[in-house]
Protein backbone atom coordinates (compact mmCIF):
# COMPACT_ATOMS: atom_id res chain seq x y z
CA UNK A 1 0.00 0.00 0.00
CA UNK A 2 1.64 3.12 -1.16
CA UNK A 3 2.42 5.69 0.16
CA UNK A 4 2.60 3.82 3.49
CA UNK A 5 4.71 0.99 2.06
CA UNK A 6 2.80 -1.72 3.88
CA UNK A 7 1.80 -5.10 2.48
CA UNK A 8 -1.82 -5.22 1.37
CA UNK A 9 -2.20 -8.79 2.58
CA UNK A 10 -0.55 -8.82 6.01
CA UNK A 11 -0.08 -5.14 6.89
CA UNK A 12 3.64 -5.57 7.59
CA UNK A 13 6.26 -3.21 6.15
CA UNK A 14 6.80 -4.03 2.48
CA UNK A 15 8.60 -6.08 1.35
CA UNK A 16 7.28 -8.54 3.93
CA UNK A 17 8.32 -12.19 4.08
CA UNK A 18 5.76 -13.30 1.50
CA UNK A 19 6.69 -10.46 -0.85
CA UNK A 20 10.38 -11.34 -0.55
CA UNK A 21 9.66 -14.95 -1.49
CA UNK A 22 7.55 -13.86 -4.45
CA UNK A 23 10.16 -11.36 -5.64
CA UNK A 24 12.99 -13.89 -5.27
CA UNK A 25 11.03 -16.38 -7.37
CA UNK A 26 10.06 -13.80 -9.99
CA UNK A 27 13.61 -12.47 -10.38
CA UNK A 28 15.33 -15.83 -9.84
CA UNK A 29 17.19 -15.61 -13.14
CA UNK A 30 17.93 -11.89 -12.98
CA UNK A 31 19.23 -10.72 -9.59
CA UNK A 32 20.46 -7.43 -11.06
CA UNK A 33 16.94 -6.63 -12.21
CA UNK A 34 15.68 -7.38 -8.69
CA UNK A 35 18.16 -4.90 -7.23
CA UNK A 36 17.20 -2.25 -9.79
CA UNK A 37 13.49 -2.74 -9.06
CA UNK A 38 14.03 -2.59 -5.30
CA UNK A 39 16.29 0.47 -5.63
CA UNK A 40 13.48 2.23 -7.48
CA UNK A 41 11.02 1.22 -4.75
CA UNK A 42 13.46 2.44 -2.09
CA UNK A 43 13.70 5.83 -3.76
CA UNK A 44 9.92 6.16 -3.89
CA UNK A 45 9.51 4.92 -0.30
CA UNK A 46 11.99 7.46 1.06
CA UNK A 47 10.06 10.27 -0.63
CA UNK A 48 6.63 8.95 0.38
CA UNK A 49 7.44 8.16 4.00
CA UNK A 50 9.28 11.41 4.57
CA UNK A 51 6.44 13.41 3.03
CA UNK A 52 3.83 11.64 5.20
CA UNK A 53 5.65 12.01 8.49
CA UNK A 54 9.22 13.35 8.47
CA UNK A 55 9.84 12.63 12.15
CA UNK A 56 8.67 8.99 11.93
CA UNK A 57 10.11 8.04 8.53
CA UNK A 58 13.14 6.29 9.99
CA UNK A 59 16.67 6.57 8.81
CA UNK A 60 17.68 5.93 5.26
CA UNK A 61 20.04 3.18 6.49
CA UNK A 62 17.15 1.16 7.90
CA UNK A 63 15.13 1.67 4.71
CA UNK A 64 18.14 0.67 2.62
CA UNK A 65 18.45 -2.56 4.59
CA UNK A 66 14.70 -3.18 4.35
CA UNK A 67 14.65 -2.87 0.56
CA UNK A 68 18.13 -3.87 -0.60
CA UNK A 69 19.75 -5.72 2.29
CA UNK A 70 17.73 -8.91 2.17
CA UNK A 71 18.51 -10.05 -1.40
CA UNK A 72 22.22 -9.59 -0.78
CA UNK A 73 21.95 -11.92 2.22
CA UNK A 74 20.05 -14.68 0.46
CA UNK A 75 21.72 -17.85 -0.68
CA UNK A 76 20.14 -17.66 -4.13
CA UNK A 77 21.75 -14.31 -4.87
CA UNK A 78 25.18 -15.44 -3.71
CA UNK A 79 24.91 -18.60 -5.82
CA UNK A 80 23.94 -16.62 -8.93
CA UNK A 81 26.75 -14.14 -8.33
CA UNK A 82 29.33 -16.91 -7.93
CA UNK A 83 28.13 -18.53 -11.15
CA UNK A 84 28.28 -15.22 -13.02
CA UNK A 85 31.82 -14.52 -11.77
CA UNK A 86 32.91 -18.02 -12.75
CA UNK A 87 31.46 -17.51 -16.23
CA UNK A 88 33.31 -14.20 -16.64
CA UNK A 89 36.62 -15.76 -15.64
CA UNK A 90 36.32 -18.48 -18.29
CA UNK A 91 35.36 -16.04 -21.07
Amino acid sequence: MQPLWLCRRCGQPWPCGAAKLALAAEYRDSPVSLFLYLASCLHDAIDDLHRLNPSEAGGTASLFDRFLGWPARTHAYRANTATAIGNEETS
